[in-house]
């Protein structure tokens, strides 16, 4: 099994176009369990679900403990096609590329300069008050820890919850300079308004059809819609709900991406493609 990063995912994509192979219909989805995700992780894996829905590919879906560790990156959810192993977002949807599977593969360049730019927006400073939320504010960070070490045993649960948080710390200090509630709210408000001014009334980001930066952004704002009631911060989710078209956007993803409102569907043990 190989184990790549992005940029030995690009060189090796270069070398060896002319000789890919067809998707493997056996290719595995490593993510974490259901009820140990916080809501940045959960984001990150229904992405690459939506994406395998709109590509229309089959893939089997597993939950492990320890799928954030078998990940060269750290980075998940991790995606075995093949002979080649993908981590996170940016290796997956490079790894799509090879195949020349991605939606937007006959988009001209300035709607593909458009996907990467917006895509920029929802992994920079969205996803990183979704960190933010989940682990910087106290009240949300204490969930978090017990949900995050659920499923690791002692003294695991203390010492990798320990690290996740003062790594999420560390994250939001990179972004936003300082973790003041109201400066990385307002930059969240701010992504969410110009999500919004974008997509218009039109009916997905890519005009005629979803592309993978539908698939990003349907499931992080929909992750967000569906915090938990009872976190005592929950101004994420005020965010996005000022915008009637980003609401109304989510439910029509929800139905095309086969992602239902309110739960990850993608734990399901295996997903068939649909014709």
């Amino acid at each position: 099994m190989t184990s790549l990063g992005i940029n030995d995912h690009l060189s090796f994509m270069m070398q060896n176009r002319e000789g890919k192979t067809a998707w493997d219909s056996s290719a595995c989805l490593y993510v974490p369990p259901a009820g140990s995700s916080v809501l940045p992780t959960r984001a990150r894996c229904l992405a690459i679900k939506a994406l395998l829905e709109l590509c229309n590919l089959p893939y089997q879906c597993k939950e492990l403990a320890n799928a954030e560790f078998m990940s060269h990156s750290g980075q998940i959810p991790v995606l075995v096609e093949g002979k080649t192993t993908s981590c996170g977002f940016d290796e997956i949807v490079a790894h799509f590329h090879f195949h020349e599977l991605l939606p937007s593969s006959d988009l001209p360049a300035p709607a593909k300069l458009d996907i990467k730019a917006f895509s920029a927006l929802v992994h920079g400073k969205l996803f990183a008050a979704e960190v933010f939320s989940a682990w910087c504010v106290p009240g949300n960070a204490k969930v978090s820890c017990c949900t995050y070490g659920n499923s690791l045993p002692f003294p695991l649960n203390f010492v990798l919850t320990w690290r996740k948080k003062k790594r999420a710390q560390d994250l939001c200090i990179a972004v936003f300079s300082s973790c003041r509630p109201e400066q990385v709210y307002g930059d969240a408000a701010e992504v969410c308004r110009t999500l919004s001014l974008r997509l218009g009334s039109a009916e997905f980001y890519g005009d005629v059809r979803p592309t993978e930066l539908d698939a990003l952004v349907c499931s992080h704002l929909q992750c967000i819609l569906d915090m938990d009631e009872s976190l005592p911060d929950r101004t994420l989710v005020d965010c996005v709900k000022k915008h009637g078209n980003l609401v109304e956007y989510c439910a029509r993803m929800a139905q095309r991406c086969l992602i239902a409102q309110g739960q990850d569907n993608g734990s399901t043990a295996q997903h068939e493609s649909h014709s």
